[in-house]
């Protein structure tokens, strides 16, 4: 029943949970494509997709509402923001690919990037290509940790059922214990 859902609704939850929490959702993605439940080029499409237009409407955001948003930012980090301007005009291409790898950085960035006004242009091209970057590689970062986590899941059940004995031989000891008392 789950697997026939995920079948149908997996693309669609994907291209959502990379609106939200995108790494953790793609890895698992991946995962499932390499059991067999989704396919590879699709988690990879629905999590290009996703990231993209996720991106490019921070950005929007950014650019167009600049100072209001500037006005969100608490007091205490507004200091970053300035500094973030002086890396965005000199990093700018190099942190338009990589900031998606760098865990937290994910929602603000595209924002920054817009606030500072990284040249629109250059991002909507830029973005697409970072996004596809990402998608493929914790699309395949998933597919082959599903690929080693294999050999452990046909394992479980001996382990559970391990376990279990070790539940039940310590129940009887603690028994047996409580008897001698």
């Amino acid at each position: 029943m789950v697997i026939e859902f995920l079948r149908h609704y997996g693309y669609g939850i994907l291209f959502l949970g990379t609106l939200l929490e995108g790494e953790a959702v793609v890895v698992v993605a991946g995962a499932l494509a390499q059991a067999g439940i989704l396919e590879l080029p699709w988690v990879i499409a629905a999590a290009f997709a996703g990231s993209t237009i996720n991106d490019q409407v921070l950005y929007q955001v950014g650019y167009r509402y600049g100072d209001r948003v500037l006005g969100w930012i608490p007091l205490f980090l507004r200091r970053h923001v300035v500094k973030a301007e002086g890396l965005i005009r000199r990093y700018g291409n190099v942190i338009t690919l990589v900031f998606r790898f760098i865990y937290g950085t994910r929602t603000i960035t595209p924002i920054l990037l817009g606030v500072h006004r990284y040249p629109p242009r250059r991002y909507l091209w830029m973005n697409p290509l970072a996004a596809l970057i990402w998608a493929v590689v914790l699309s395949v970062v998933g597919y082959l940790l599903g690929a080693s986590l294999r050999p452990l899941l046909r394992n479980v059940h001996n382990v559970q059922l391990a376990l279990l004995g070790l539940l039940i031989v310590g129940a009887i000891v603690a028994w047996w214990l409580h008897r001698r008392r």
